[in-house]
């Protein structure tokens, strides 16, 4: 199994990408509660360095959610929030032709490149897609704690959501609020 803390280290990259959906014809209004579910963090096969990524992720949509004034319930919940990191890696071969002989041979340089996506959804009780929000953690690799790395990369996804618990008018400052306390 791939280790998800080392993953998150070791990802590079310059810019946020952030990609979300709202739907539109969902019951904002109408919603107060969620419950959180991993099908990775929940499991068996889970080791204790990928525990803590997920204990981590799940307390900061935890405090998304809290900010938005959501309460976490189990049971008969309005809204399902879905999480999970993707990860890939791909290899880059760089294959140069060497200048200094007429007959170029060629050096080839050789690179791993670690690639991952943290993925948040809500669905309702229909099981209606509400929001995505996915970004792209190539930006946290300059972050040396993971905690620090998470925190950011959940609270920039959840920029995305401005909908606060029982409201469907979008909420501006939820934005502000959001990115405030990921920097904190």
């Amino acid at each position: 199994m791939k280790n998800w803390f080392i993953l998150l280290l070791l990802l590079g990259g310059c810019s946020q990408k952030i990609v979300s959906y709202v739907n539109p014809k969902a019951s904002f209004g109408s919603f107060e509660t969620y419950r959180l579910v991993s099908a990775k963090a929940e499991s068996k096969n889970v080791s204790p360095e990928n525990t803590m990524v997920f204990d981590l992720i799940r307390e900061n949509i935890n405090r998304q959610m809290d900010i938005r004034s959501y309460k976490l319930s189990n049971v008969a919940p309005d809204l399902t929030l879905r999480y999970e990191i993707t990860s890939s890696t791909r290899v880059e071969n760089n294959n140069a032709a060497d200048p200094r002989f007429f007959n170029p041979g060629f050096n080839t340089n050789t690179r791993t490149i670690y690639e991952s996506v943290i993925l948040l959804e809500l669905m309702d009780q229909k099981r209606k897609l509400v929001w995505q929000g996915s970004y792209d953690l190539k930006q946290q690799k300059k972050e040396k704690k993971a905690s620090k790395a998470i925190e950011k990369a959940i609270g920039y996804t959840f920029t995305t959501y401005p909908y606060k618990a029982l409201s469907k008018d979008v909420q501006e400052n939820l934005k502000e609020l959001t990115t405030q306390k990921t920097k904190e």
